[in-house]
């Protein structure tokens, strides 16, 4: 009697070790199951945004107009910073001149192009990638006095002649009637200010 009892003791501890294997199994698996499914949507949502990134990448790399503004406000920040080395450092009293007016004009073309831009939506670039830093910066080698001054007219010239050719390019691509008015009447100012460049060349001495 006493080794029955024994036995069925085994048995039904051997019983219970089983059904607790086959619960722990069950629970493991259901976790499984659940990373897996996390995994999924997890990468489902990435790359959802990732499209979605290209899909407004693709739309604005493709649109004249974004395009545009991009350039223009970047050309523009490099343009004023070297106008602001004009007004700070030219020592002939008609460059300083010129450079405050241009100053002036310029920014008003930056606020321009910024509420437009805001309007429709267009991410501007936050600065010129230090293009007018590195201007400066090659201005400055040459001592204060009238070979800077002739050294930043030329620069003059060719920064006005590169924002005449990117707003001519353009004036025919974009497709807004309001931004193609803009780049219409902005170009006048561009070759006026080309215009006042070329003669401080001529008084200066190419």
């Amino acid at each position: 009697m006493k080794i029955r009892t024994h036995h069925i003791f085994l048995f039904a501890a051997l019983l219970s070790a089983s059904a607790c294997n086959n619960s722990s199994d069950g629970t493991n698996s259901t976790a499984d199951n659940v990373a897996a499914k996390v995994d999924t949507v997890a990468n489902d949502i990435k790359q959802g945004a990732e499209n979605a990134v290209n899909e407004v990448k693709n739309a604005i790399e493709g649109n004249p107009d974004s395009n545009f503004v991009v350039k223009a406000t970047a050309a523009n920040m490099e343009e004023l910073k070297i106008l602001q080395a004009g007004w700070d450092n030219g020592t002939d009293k008609e460059l300083k001149g010129h450079a405050k007016m241009m100053i002036a004009d310029h920014k008003k073309l930056g606020t321009k192009v910024k509420d437009y831009s805001g309007k429709k939506g267009y991410a501007l670039p936050a600065d010129d990638n230090g293009k007018g830093d590195d201007a400066v910066a090659s201005l400055n080698k040459k001592t204060k006095g009238k070979d800077w001054d002739k050294a930043w007219v030329d620069k003059m010239v060719d920064g006005h002649n590169d924002a005449i050719s990117l707003f001519e390019k353009y004036q025919d691509k974009v497709k807004d009637a309001d931004l193609k008015n803009m780049i219409t009447n902005t170009l006048p100012t561009l070759h006026s200010h080309l215009d006042m460049m070329k003669k401080m060349q001529d008084k200066l001495g190419k």
